[in-house]
């Protein structure tokens, strides 16, 4: 469901069985701890898609009717989750968007005849709902708040297994053949660094945990993603790795010393930052070389010099086949695209880029709803509380710059990272007007939208809340 063409160096099964029966018995001992049956899920459908990603020569096989392991078990936890989550939260107002664009990939598959691309990205996005709810209602049942600090065992399996790639010397050629990278035996960087942003943004609001404990987890993982070495994660990091850190430096200064705390920690990590940049000279020259004047380097693909075809690993080029193959089509698929999964039949590589994926995909109006479903979180994401608002937007801003140069939702982990996300930024938004004697009900009043189904299935008109 998310394979990537080239599979990376893997770890034998003499080391995985035994590595994965230790993961297993940590896995167990902090599941357990978890009060709740959603988060329970939450931390098994995470742990499972981390777990199994250390299998991806096993899992990228088709196993049942032309699917993967990891199509089959991306179905699976889907399914799992409408006996976990209660039927109501999928009635949730911040959904609406998603459901439309699960409505116009309906609509995009059909005008271009390809049932198959919409069962899978449909499935996607069920995933992205399902994680979202199940955060959603963890949190509302998480009163002692150990959900976050207990979660972050679910990540075990990307540190061990990338610590025993640096320990057995195991690397992997980077994208453009320009360095190595360390991700333990994992298929590809960019999956594999995207699941460890996931893993910092649980650490951001582990609150409850040691801060010291906290802190040294947030540096392991920051350090993680460092050596998986994907650009577009590592620049992407820079808002909530810088914003958590700060907040980490003058959380627990007296309030007169903040300001300079907080002036040299800012330093700190602009100095950390242009270290990261010095370090990774290479990598980044070609992002001021693109920023300098993109317009130049979006163009017909036929005028591509050689030297222009390597900046930024090709994107300006891949950029540039999907936007005047775009162009090309037809007033309809100008609306509504050349359909889900069309890039596959087309291109050899994915557009690394949401919106022009989309724009390719479902068209004007996929983009039109696409952003109207970041903008929609963003804004839920300021009503939330004041200590999670700084990095809720950072954590967001975040988000929307790993779009401009990868595809976290054709990722199973880019999906999961923003279901939490997401999950996280409506319970925060929420929690004020929470009665925790009565944790189940809903202060605010709901959007009535008349469906005939909804007066079949639930006795009266479904409800958006």
């Amino acid at each position: 469901m998310d394979e990537l063409g080239a599979t990376g160096p893997h770890f034998g099964l003499p080391i995985l069985v035994p590595a994965t029966l230790v993961l297993v018995i940590i896995a167990i001992l902090a599941g357990r701890q978890i009060h709740g049956l959603a988060g329970r899920f939450l931390f098994l459908a995470i742990w499972l898609r981390m777990i199994l990603g250390a299998y991806h020569v096993y899992m990228f096989r088709p196993m049942f009717a032309g699917m993967s392991g990891n199509a089959l078990v991306s179905i699976l936890i889907t399914g799992l989750a409408f006996l976990v989550i209660r039927p109501s939260h999928l009635a949730l107002k911040v959904l609406v968007p998603t459901y439309l664009i699960m409505f116009l990939v309906a609509i995009s598959g059909a005008l271009n005849s390809d049932i198959p691309g919409v069962m899978t990205v449909t499935v996607k996005y069920g995933y992205f709902v399902v994680l979202l709810i199940a955060t959603f209602e963890a949190l509302r049942q998480d009163r002692d708040e150990m959900l976050m600090p207990l979660l972050i065992w679910a990540f075990s399996p990307l540190l061990l297994f990338q610590w025993l790639s640096v320990a057995l010397n195991l690397p992997k050629g980077s994208e453009m053949a320009d360095g190595l990278v360390w991700i333990g035996g994992y298929n590809h960087e960019a999956a594999f660094s995207v699941a460890l942003l996931l893993a910092f943004l649980v650490g951001c609001f582990a609150h409850r945990l040691n801060p010291f404990i906290r802190f040294g987890y947030l540096a392991l993982v920051a350090i993680g993603i460092f050596l998986a070495g994907y650009r577009t994660t590592l620049m992407s990091s820079v808002p909530l790795v810088a914003t958590v850190f700060w907040a980490s430096i003058t959380q627990y200064v007296s309030p007169t010393q903040r300001r300079v705390v907080a002036a040299t920690a800012l330093v700190v990590a602009f100095v950390a930052v242009l270290g990261m940049a010095v370090i990774n000279y290479e990598r980044f020259i070609d992002l001021g070389t693109f920023l300098s004047n993109p317009d130049a380097l979006i163009k017909p693909p036929r005028e591509f010099t050689q030297v222009e075809r390597q900046i930024l690993s090709a994107r300006p080029l891949i950029w540039s086949e999907y936007i005047f193959a775009y162009r090309d089509g037809t007033s309809l698929q100008h609306l509504f695209g050349f359909g889900p999964e069309s890039w596959s039949k087309g291109f050899d590589v994915y557009p690394h880029n949401t919106i022009i994926g989309t724009l390719y995909e479902l068209g004007a109006a996929g983009v039109l709803a696409m952003l109207l479903f970041w903008i929609t979180m963003a804004i839920t994401a300021l009503r939330a509380r004041s200590h999670d608002l700084p990095m809720l937007i950072a954590a967001h801003l975040s988000f929307f710059i790993l779009n401009m140069g990868t595809m976290p939702f054709w990722q199973l982990e880019g999906l999961a990272l923003y279901g939490v996300l997401c999950g996280y930024t409506l319970f925060s938004a929420r929690a004020r007007f929470y009665d925790w004697s009565a944790p189940h009900d809903e202060d605010e009043e709901p959007l009535t939208v008349h469906f005939p189904v909804g007066r079949e299935r639930y006795g009266g008109s479904y409800r958006f809340s």
